[in-house]
């Protein structure tokens, strides 16, 4: 599991709302992924809401991504399922100061090859630099308005 951490000056509201909408996980995700996303369960976004991705990132990707736990304000936990394999992201949210320190963590709960030779290197390298341009992705946002 690797995660990261950044202060966003917001209210821990505003920034549980934007995140847990996993529907704008393609305005903050790197540019170069090209992802998309579509709610496809009916109902508010909470625990059990299921979403279809659509991204770029070595080769087009297909996944289902389902909440796992919905804690408002607090935590929100989401699993995304496709040709990886299943991959487990979190954000998780503390009052700091102002704002709100924002975790961000992703863990490979079980990939598929080829992504398995190339997972412990991924998140070596490449995936802390990941997890800090979405969370900077996330702060311009929400201090945005």
């Amino acid at each position: 599991m690797v995660e990261q951490s950044m202060t966003i000056n917001a209210s821990p509201e505003a920034v549980f709302t934007y995140v847990a909408d996993i529907s704008k996980h393609g305005e903050w995700a790197a540019p170069g992924h090209k992802l998309s996303v579509e709610k496809t369960s009916e109902g508010a976004v909470g625990k059990g809401s299921t979403f279809r991705s659509v991204g770029h990132q070595f080769g087009e990707n297909i996944d289902t991504v389902t909440i796992t736990e919905f804690v408002p304000n607090e935590r929100v936990v989401y699993e995304s399922e496709g040709k990886a394999g299943l991959i487990r992201h979190s954000f998780a949210l503390a009052a700091s100061g102002d704002g709100v320190e924002v975790t961000k963590t992703f863990d490979p709960v079980k990939t598929k090859m080829p992504f398995t030779i190339f997972a412990p290197l991924a998140q070596l390298f490449s995936v802390p630099g990941s997890l800090k341009g979405d969370l900077e992705r996330i702060k311009g946002r929400v201090e945005a308005g």
